[in-house]
């Protein structure tokens, strides 16, 4: 039989071994700063688009979350189809949203400050394939819509 070999590093060996990396990285974004409506708000929208071109729900099931042009885009992209339709169902793979300006009101911190804008972007995948999308949404203290939209 023979000793197993030292678990324990020798003294002074960690000092050797270790490289300090002072490369610059990028830090994420705050996620903080959208409150938990406006996200929610967000990947509802997006995934109705999604299933209004995927012709799973239909243009006037959206309870008004679009306005006409885009209610009427929606209808054209069900009709012609979009890339890569064939490859299956449209499914939410990853949503970024951040807010698209500052708020210029009176309110205080904790009060409700009016329509707020964001933009999002997300990818979704067909089959093995991801797409993006593309939107900007206003949040009010009623609901939520799409102002801007765009598949890629």
């Amino acid at each position: 039989m023979r000793p197993l070999p030292p678990t324990e590093p020798e003294p002074g060996s960690r000092e050797r071994e270790r490289v300090v990396d002072r490369s610059p990285r990028p830090v994420p974004a705050s996620d903080d700063e959208v409150p938990v409506p406006a996200r929610r708000a967000a990947h509802a929208l997006i995934v109705m688009a999604l299933e209004v071109v995927d012709r799973r729900r239909a243009p006037q099931n959206t309870r008004g979350a679009f306005p006409p042009h885009l209610m009427e885009m929606l209808r054209s992209l069900a009709r012609v189809g979009v890339p890569g339709q064939h490859l299956g169902p449209a499914r939410l793979h990853r949503l970024h949203i951040h807010a698209a300006g500052a708020v210029a009101t009176d309110a205080g911190p904790d009060e409700d400050s009016g329509p707020r804008d964001y933009e999002v972007c997300a990818t979704y995948a067909r089959g093995p394939r991801l797409f993006a999308v593309a939107a900007r949404i206003r949040v009010t203290s009623t609901g939520a819509g799409c102002t801007a939209l765009r598949l890629v």
